[in-house]
């Protein structure tokens, strides 16, 4: 009889250590999948982040580059809004950076030689990109991102504009 009843406890003790391990294996699952679901959520944010933003800090560089009086402004060429910037060490050259085609684009020329906007390189991907002069000294700028946020950059010139 003991050898039944020790055949049965063992029996028992194996059951409870596979039902054991069952639950641990299902737990970490679990656990792993929600843990890759969050990873996903923030890589789509941190995309999201860097489509809005890198536009942005690359405008507002190039401003505080060449924040002196007369160097920078807002013109239209071929219908488009372009951000003009004067070289400031030399007056003969100038960048201009302007939206087009589902990116951020720059062009560099000497100013005796104005080439089209297509001509120009492409910088950073960008789902819109808004410019706008608000003064002579402040100038507003928007990204949008595909899912539809934005992120908006003011910048206020630091030497007189006039």
């Amino acid at each position: 009889m003991r050898s039944r009843s020790a055949s049965a406890e063992s029996r028992f003790h194996f059951l409870f250590l596979l039902s054991l391990f069952g639950i641990f294996s299902v737990c970490a699952l679990l656990v792993t999948l929600f843990g890759a679901e969050i990873y996903q959520k923030q890589i789509k944010s941190a995309q999201t982040s860097y489509e809005m933003n890198a536009p942005l800090s690359y405008v507002r560089e190039k401003i505080r580059q060449n924040d002196q009086a007369g160097c920078i402004d807002l013109i239209t060429v071929e219908q488009t809004p372009v951000l003009s910037i004067q070289n400031a060490a030399d007056s003969g050259f100038v960048t201009w950076i302007y939206f087009q085609d589902g990116a951020l684009c720059e062009l560099f020329f000497q100013k005796e030689y104005p080439l089209s906007l297509s001509a120009g390189q492409r910088l950073l991907s960008v789902t819109d990109f808004s410019m706008e002069k608000k003064s002579d000294t402040m100038y507003f700028f928007r990204a949008y991102a595909a899912d539809g946020s934005f992120s908006e950059l003011t910048v206020t010139l630091c030497c007189d504009a006039s």
